[in-house]
């Protein structure tokens, strides 16, 4: 079958799989059947839309010049995302944080001010405790919870989407880019997921957009832009799941191609609003100002005068994100360290770490430190060396990102790389962060590990059918075939290099 035929084949059966998994999510009701979910039938989907965007992979990266497949990928992606638009959440609940947070900053109030659960509770506590409660709360709180309670019922949506926020007792965590989109959502439609979903459409089509400038700027094969488009994960994890990884990834994705172009301020802009977006762009920072510095050297006479105005301009742009929220101080920042504490989900070398300072001799458990048991804050230490290592040692390196932008551009995806295989929760939507990278670098083990990640869903139906006891042989399921895969890919390559050095066939 020829490359046009497989490719529109592959679209189509695709579009018929997301189709279904539409319908199928019409069974996962909120509250209810959790037992009767068809987990494994939505797994089986997941899996089939894998095996096909793996072999879609394989086809793109061999056209490099077939503008009829580059525009039928195209097609088709969109297809995928309005197929999936109008389907029922399967087994994700953050969205009802993001649709309360834009009810709660649209009417004024700072959204991480109060817990969902202060405002379910504060008039029981203002009626049973009142010592506490004017203790706890000024006549300014009072007078927020009365409006947020208010809100709170405006209609039985608002009230139903709020008794469904996950950990109702943690003020949000999402930084402010996040809150000014959900606040832009709830001016055009106030408790819709929908709503959410379009908006995060646009922020898709915005990364989409620059990954396809960023490879025609490098002149590679644009039609690789579909790894990034037809990933499920990616559509899943939007679309469905409805996670707000997308807007932090846009702006990331804008920041790379204004720094091929050497357009060193723009690209500091946009990776400072994707930081805004969420946390993680922060550690190629100083890659940014590396780049700018080479740049200045050959154009210009002070070679650190940009690079200093651009730091301003990061740090600048990230305080004027907060200035809104930061009436309430160091309050502000209660629920991201709630998350970064005590959260931990899904982990591979985390929980290694985890279990090796845990058997050490000693009991090290019964020992806190910074809140965390002492093998925890261990763990934790040793991921924030490892990053800061090989940041150092990326530094040193000296890359040129004018003489080599691929090899430079490299080095941001190790770094998003490790941020996700180090990290204490490796949710499958982080790994998001990574894929606009395989358009560049189509490593093989990272495309399938965005499939194996679909396995994290396993353990809902392992909760549900009361064997929780299988839970913990999901993360092996997950990331051991990626590790081993990884590790001789590396030897091979190596042996490659050896063999080149010495004349040698590999």
């Amino acid at each position: 079958m020829r490359p046009r035929l497989q490719v529109v084949f592959l679209g189509i059966t695709s579009l018929l799989l997301y189709l279904f998994l539409t319908k199928i999510s019409t069974e996962f009701n909120w509250g209810e059947g959790y037992a009767d979910r068809p987990i494994l039938t939505y797994l089986g989907i997941y899996f089939s839309l894998s095996l096909i965007f793996f072999t879609a992979c394989f086809i793109l990266s061999k056209q490099s010049n077939d503008r009829f497949i580059f525009w039928t990928m195209i097609v088709f992606g969109l297809l995928f995302r309005l197929a999936i638009l109008p389907a029922q959440q399967i087994q994700e609940d953050d969205v009802y944080r993001y649709l309360w947070d834009g009810k709660v900053f649209a009417n004024n109030i700072n959204p991480f001010a109060y817990s969902p659960s202060e405002v379910h509770e504060f008039k029981e506590l203002q009626i049973q405790n009142p010592e506490t409660y004017y203790e706890v709360y000024n006549e300014k709180n009072e007078r927020e919870l009365e409006q947020l309670a208010e809100l709170k019922w405006e209609s039985t949506t608002s009230l139903k989407y709020l008794e469904r926020v996950n950990h109702p007792s943690v003020p949000t965590i999402y930084p402010p880019m996040a809150q000014y989109v959900f606040r832009v959502v709830h001016f055009f439609q106030p408790d819709s997921i929908l709503a959410m979903r379009v908006a995060f459409l646009v922020f898709d089509v915005l990364a989409f957009f620059f990954i396809i400038r960023i490879l025609g700027k490098l002149r590679l094969n644009r039609n690789m832009s579909g790894v990034y488009f037809w990933c499920p994960l990616m559509i899943k994890e939007t679309y469905n799941s409805t996670h707000l990884d997308i807007i932090g990834i846009s702006f990331l994705c804008g920041s790379i191609y204004f720094l091929v172009n050497s357009r060193h301020t723009l690209a500091t802009f946009f990776l400072a609003l994707g930081f805004l977006g969420k946390l993680y762009p922060a550690i190629l920072f100083p890659l940014y100002i590396q780049a700018c510095f080479e740049h200045c050297k050959k154009s210009e006479g002070n070679s650190w005068r940009t690079p200093i105005l651009n730091s301003l301009l990061f740090v600048g742009v990230i305080i004027l994100g907060y200035v809104p929220f930061m009436g309430i101080g160091l309050q502000m920042f209660d629920g991201l360290k709630a998350y970064s504490l005590y959260w931990q989900s899904n982990d591979s070398i985390f929980a290694c770490l985890l279990f090796l300072f845990k058997n050490l001799p000693g009991d090290l458990n019964n020992i806190t430190f910074l809140s965390n048991s002492l093998p925890v804050f261990l763990s934790k230490l040793t991921v924030v060396c490892v990053l800061m290592g090989v940041l150092i040692w990326l530094l040193l390196k000296n890359t040129s990102l004018i003489k080599d932008p691929q090899t430079f551009l490299k080095q941001f995806f190790i770094l998003m790389a490790l941020v996700f295989l180090l990290s204490p929760i490796q949710n499958p939507w982080y790994l998001c962060w990574v894929v606009p990278f395989l358009c560049l670098f189509p490593n093989r083990v990272w495309i399938l590990l965005t499939g194996l990640v679909g396995l994290y869903y396993l353990d809902f139906y392992f909760d549900y059918q009361e064997i929780q006891s299988w839970s913990q042989w999901i993360p092996w399921l997950e990331y051991l075939p990626f590790y081993v895969l990884l590790i001789w890919d590396m030897r091979n390559k190596n042996r490659v290099l050896e063999a080149g050095k010495n004349n040698e066939i590999p």
